[in-house]
């Protein structure tokens, strides 16, 4: 027993002398550094057996049943795109109680267009500008991590593994960043462009596309090999079996690989494939073209179906515990798709708007979460959307006013998040939003309005509107410019500073108004301030001056003159 047990250390001892070296820089202070609050350092500790195996599919010590659906053991409530490696986009977690309300939202120094994660402490992760941020809960900042480079559309998608350890990739200087927990640099290391999200599968392999192909890393930073396609936007999924399947731009194919980074098998489309494939607990892998197809394939290649969907998918397809599957189009739609192939609803969106990169969240109470770009050729906005499976609307909100490509994620107490892009707030490009309901809320406190007390009609007057909110709550403003024009604004930030202008017709006094409103429907008091239109006289207008000067074009230039005729 003595020399088994010496024999089985001695061979350990030796694979850890064979491990090859790692090619990428670990925690540099004067290249990456960290911002921290330091009386909230992360707290990581793993969490009990229970918890894996809610993850896994089985029922809880609480009772409560969790659809098989569910594949993947992680430790985190949603710790990647699409919640796993196979991209079910299906929650354990209900919201049942989540009626839509807005709690608080949280700026970033730049524009946030990918998705968020959720740790199993209940941390929300997210990418905006140059920054990771950790963000508590309730709404408050536990750290941000500098990555010396501007993350990109597709370098905001962080995802963290059963350590602890955070990944996320800048487009504009193509760096790969492991994040220790504590919001400090573990390692980097220099990537081509990555173009997709990154995936974590079971053994802890990290895949992710870039416009060279696809790699495999260690998750100590090592190279394990590159698969050479040209472009990939097609975030990979991974199998039981650890087959990695991916879209190309380039071979207009859906491809799978083996563990070791050779081909499978592949398929040609007509057309590039930006949409990620998902992985069904039967083994069927799904995924979209922009030939407007979507596309269903056995484990071995085999074409089972393929449906006109009328339109490209730049996402994946969620599954519900049934097998049908839920996602958004880039042309003005929502779609649902039953395991054989047929189309079950379709849930239209106005003229221009598309979902660009959202993928759907399904909450164990069957709801369906997903974001949508507003008249995105015109940069119109970006709202969330929740559905009932049946395509019925349930709510449905605007968060900003440029545009929104980020996916929904659900947390164990029922709240989701999401990020969104903003152009006209000077004090923040970018917001993680939370949504969920609140106890003992607190009306916001009476705005403050701030511009000229005397201007000039027809002229455009700005002014500027501030309130802030106990509870953080974001806030909207409803004004009343005193001359029988009000209106509602969207939804801020407490504590900005938002400027609006109007224009008065006529000359006299006027009082303007304003109260701020939370999402939950409290309000202020009201705040005013008076304006004054100096007083001037108007020539008067006679008819007569109307047909002398029309019958007579070119005469009396002095007299159209001082009619401004």
């Amino acid at each position: 027993m003595d020399k088994f047990i010496l024999g089985i250390a001695a061979g350990f001892f030796c694979c850890l002398l064979a491990l090859p070296s790692i090619p990428c820089q670990l925690n540099s202070a004067d290249k990456v550094k960290s911002e921290l609050n330091v009386d909230l350092i992360y707290p990581y500790s793993r969490v009990s057996l229970d918890k894996i195996t809610l993850i896994a599919g089985a029922q809880t010590n609480n009772g409560m049943n969790v659809s098989p659906m569910v594949v993947g053991l992680s430790l985190h409530q949603w710790p990647q795109q699409g919640l796993n490696c196979r991209h079910v986009g299906r929650s354990p977690y209900s919201t049942a109680e989540n009626t839509g309300i807005e709690k608080w939202r949280y700026p970033s120094d730049d524009w946030s267009d990918g998705s968020p994660i959720i740790d199993t402490n209940g941390t929300i992760y997210y990418g905006g500008g140059y920054y990771l941020y950790a963000i508590n809960n309730n709404g408050t900042l536990k750290w941000k991590y500098y990555t010396n480079s501007i993350l990109g559309e597709y370098g905001g998608h962080p995802a963290i593994d059963n350590d602890g350890i955070i990944y996320i990739s800048t487009v504009y200087g193509s760096y790969l960043h492991a994040v220790n927990p504590n919001g400090t640099l573990k390692w980097y290391c220099k990537t081509p462009e990555i173009d997709t999200s990154i995936t974590i599968a079971d053994d802890g392999i990290l895949y992710y596309g870039h416009i060279q192909g696809l790699d495999a890393r260690y998750s100590n930073g090592t190279l394990k090999w590159t698969f050479p396609c040209g472009g990939v936007q097609s975030t990979p999924a991974v199998d039981e079996q650890g087959i990695i399947y991916f879209g190309g731009i380039d071979s207009f194919s859906i491809n799978a690989l083996y563990p070791n980074g050779t081909m499978k098998w592949n398929y040609t489309t007509e057309a590039w494939v930006h949409g990620s494939p998902t992985i069904a607990p039967d083994g069927t892998i799904y995924c979209g073209s922009d030939d407007n197809y979507l596309y269903a394939f056995y484990p071995n290649g085999t074409l089972k179906w393929k449906t006109y969907t009328g339109s490209g998918m730049r996402s994946s397809p969620s599954l519900d515990q049934n097998g049908n599957m839920y996602f958004g189009m880039w042309h003005s739609k929502i779609m649902s798709v039953a395991p054989n192939g047929t189309v079950r609803w379709t849930f239209a969106l106005p003229d221009g708007d598309r979902v660009w990169g959202s993928t759907a969240a399904i909450s164990d109470d069957s709801t369906v979460y997903i974001g949508s770009c507003i008249d995105m050729d015109m940069n119109g906005g970006g709202e969330i959307i929740a559905l009932g499976l049946d395509g019925t609307l349930k709510w449905r909100k605007t968060l900003c006013d440029s545009s929104l490509h980020s996916a929904p994620v659900i947390s164990a107490d029922g709240s989701v998040y999401i990020c969104s892009s903003n152009d006209g707030n000077p004090e923040a490009w970018g917001y993680l939003h939370a949504f969920n309901t609140m106890e003992n809320n607190q009306p916001p406190e009476t705005p403050t309005i701030n511009g000229p007390a005397q201007a000039e009609v027809r002229t455009s007057v700005k002014y500027i509107f501030q309130a802030d909110d106990v509870d953080h709550t974001p806030l909207s403003f409803y004004i009343d410019w005193g001359d029988g024009i009000d209106r509602q604004t969207i939804d801020y930030e407490p504590g900005i500073q938002v400027p609006f202008f109007h224009t008065w017709a006529k000359k006299g006094t006027y009082t303007i108004k304003a109260k701020a409103i939370d999402t939950f429907g409290l309000e202020s008091d009201w705040a005013t301030i008076t304006v004054k239109m100096p007083m001037s006289y108007e020539l008067p207008h006679f008819r007569f001056y109307d047909w002398l000067l029309e019958r007579f074009p070119n005469a009396f230039p002095i007299l159209r003159c001082i009619l401004n005729y």
